[in-house]
C-alpha cells in the first residue's frame, strides 16, 4: 500500500533549474549529503526563506518611503 496522495496545493509540479559551477555544486553537495530529505528539499527551504525575507524587506522599505 502506497502513501496517500498529496492535496493538490502541495503537489510540486514546477522545476527551477539553477545553473552553477562544479565547485558551487560540490559545496551544496557537501552541505546536503547528511540531509535526510535530500538536496532539493534543503535548497527549496533555503531559497523560500531568503525570498520571504527579501519580500518583507522590500515591503518595509515601501512603507518607509510612503511615510516620508
Amino acid at each position: 500500500m502506497g502513501r496517500p496522495k498529496k492535496p493538490d496545493h502541495l503537489k510540486m509540479t514546477t522545476d527551477l533549474r539553477i545553473p552553477m559551477t562544479p565547485e558551487q555544486k560540490s559545496i551544496v553537495d557537501a552541505v546536503t549529503c547528511s540531509e535526510p530529505m535530500g538536496m532539493a528539499s534543503w535548497v527549496r527551504t533555503v531559497i523560500l526563506e531568503a525570498a520571504q525575507t527579501e519580500l518583507q524587506k522590500r515591503d518595509a522599505e515601501k512603507k518607509k518611503a510612503k511615510g516620508k
